[in-house]
């Protein structure tokens, strides 16, 4: 049927890529559920299982709530469709889930051994900035979680080298307390504070609750090198960049606002946050910066 000249009509096609895309998704969870006892005997077992495997699961849900989000008219077998699909993974992902949560309180977090966030600035961005001239991007991109970052580097293999490596976000993972773990400074003295019940991110005695507040630590580092902007404004403005500047921070949270505000359309955005990402890229390395590291919350 996939075959006919009729598939490629109208609704036709939606409800075709539809079901193309719960096929895939629920026969990957049955797979994957199969061989996820062989991985359950540690954290990093399972984090390497998902980073070299499982993630693919989590591609193929946003694909399917894509083509979910995509079909006009969700009646009849479409919601048989749309429900078995979503309970096969929401089934995988409640039995991942308590593996971790089982290892969690066992060993901790972030896992020994393992890059953390709280580290990434100063193992991989800081001694980069040493080097006399050399000129680095940051780009600090809210609710990328990995495989969206895997995904991203294959739009950026054009662009020059790409290298994806795994990192143990902050917890709670919110979008204060992970974006001020990628701070300067952060894996000796990240710390959170209990105030009137909220959780708050602080770097040693200084509480960090805005974008502001993050900057100014950035901006009193390394002063006239740093300057930093919105993801949008870098790519649509042409912006002058000070010949100064040696850091360029970039900042989009552009995937976290479409989440919350239309979390039906937002699988479909997230190209849309790709182009610019990309679009970036190419115009960083036409003015000098020989390195652009991506990082997330």
């Amino acid at each position: 049927h996939e075959q006919s000249v009729w598939v490629s009509r109208g609704e036709n096609q939606a409800q075709w890529a539809l079901l193309h895309s719960a096929a895939s998704l629920v026969q990957t969870c049955d797979d994957t559920e199969r061989q996820l006892s062989d991985h359950t005997r540690s954290q990093d077992s399972l984090v390497d299982f998902y980073t070299t495997s499982m993630r693919e699961v989590d591609r193929l849900q946003r694909e399917f709530e894509q083509a979910a989000g995509d079909l006009l008219d969700s009646g009849g077998a479409s919601i048989e469709v749309i429900s078995q699909s979503r309970s096969t993974y929401r089934k995988l992902m409640d039995k991942v889930q308590a593996v971790f949560i089982r290892h969690l309180e066992k060993s901790g977090w972030p896992i020994s051994g393992r890059l953390s966030n709280a580290d990434v600035f100063d193992k991989l961005v800081a001694p980069k900035l040493l080097e006399s001239g050399r000129r680095v991007a940051y780009l600090l991109i809210d609710a990328m979680r990995y495989e969206l970052g895997v995904e991203l580097a294959k739009h950026l293999n054009e662009a020059g080298q790409v290298e994806v490596q795994v990192a143990c976000a902050q917890m709670p993972t919110v979008t204060q307390v992970g974006m001020a773990t990628l701070l300067p400074g952060a894996g000796q003295s990240f710390k959170l504070l209990n105030k009137e019940n909220q959780v708050i991110p602080a770097l040693g005695d200084l509480l960090i609750t805005s974008v502001a507040q993050r900057m100014d630590v950035l901006r009193k580092r390394y002063g006239q090198r740093f300057a930093e902007m919105d993801l949008v404004r870098f790519v649509r403005d042409n912006p002058k960049i000070d010949s100064t500047v040696e850091l360029l921070v970039i900042r989009s949270n552009d995937m976290d606002n479409d989440f919350e505000a239309n979390p039906e359309a937002a699988p479909g955005l997230i190209s849309r946050t790709f182009q610019k990402i990309r679009s970036a890229t190419y115009k960083l390395r036409s003015l000098g910066f020989q390195d652009v590291i991506i990082v997330t919350d």
